[in-house]
């Protein structure tokens, strides 16, 4: 029997439609892809700096962040994907909390974090010409337990004199070199908590937490000294950059 020729000629053409409509699928996936990542990338960039609102204030790197949720100290590895913040949480005291929440960024300087169904809106703090530390002194004493003991002199140059006493990775005496980022980014969570306005306390901590001693100075014979200071509020935010900070010298020193 013999075949009808445009059947022969119609089986090669459909095999080279469906190949091409396979090629055009996986190329609008790579595309979807790209287009998803670089999303990804712009939010990170858009969301790098400090946050801060009435109750909290909030750093975002492009790998680190202060914890969105709960007031943990250090900071803490993020993504953001589909809108869902999720933070990495490594700490034994949190590892069974959730720690993601659903992020928007409808504004370039205001975002919105929506936790339990409850948005909380946080405003970008910009970074102006101000009044920068000529030194900063920050220091962690023994508490009854395993709390990192401390102590670190920083300097304009990125100069820093670290000093783990116990419970530290870095032990002793030794002194590190940061980039300039990161006293700018100190200058800025100075200026974002308004140290120069720090209260006088009227309590010390409790007697089985570590004491927090801290000493700002400006130029102008400008000096702001904290002894046994509670760092409330959004002035805790200190303390909780400061239990980084040990992690920071290690990663970002040449």
């Amino acid at each position: 029997m013999l075949s009808n020729p445009a059947l022969r000629i119609a089986k090669p053409l459909w095999t080279i439609s469906r190949t091409m409509k396979i090629t055009f699928y996986i190329f609008f996936f790579l595309t979807l892809l790209s287009c998803n990542k670089r999303e990804e990338e712009n939010i990170s960039q858009k969301l790098n700096g400090f946050w801060f609102n009435d109750d909290k204030i909030l750093l975002f790197r492009d790998s680190v962040m202060m914890h969105p949720i709960y007031e943990a100290p250090g900071l803490f590895e993020f993504t953001i994907n589909d809108g869902m913040l999720i933070v990495k949480n490594t700490q034994e005291y949190f590892e069974n909390i959730y720690d993601t929440c659903f992020v928007k960024l409808e504004k370039e300087n205001e975002l919105t974090l929506v936790i339990d169904d409850v948005g909380y809106t946080f405003k970008k703090f910009e970074s102006t010409p101000s009044m920068n530390f000529h030194r900063l002194y920050f220091e962690i004493e023994p508490c009854h337990g395993f709390c990192p003991v401390f102590q670190v002199e920083i300097f304009p140059d990125g100069t820093v004199n670290f000093n783990g006493i116990e419970y530290t990775e870095i032990e002793g005496p030794k002194e590190y070199n940061l980039n300039i980022e990161i006293i700018n980014e100190l200058n800025n969570l100075l200026e974002v908590v308004k140290i120069i306005d720090y209260p006088d306390d009227k309590f010390s901590n409790p007697p089985d937490s570590p004491r927090f001693n801290m000493v700002v100075e400006y130029p102008n014979e400008i000096k702001i000294s904290i002894i046994d200071g509670l760092f409330e509020g959004k002035y805790e935010n200190i303390v909780r950059y400061f239990y980084f900070f040990e992690r920071q010298l290690i990663e970002n020193s040449p």
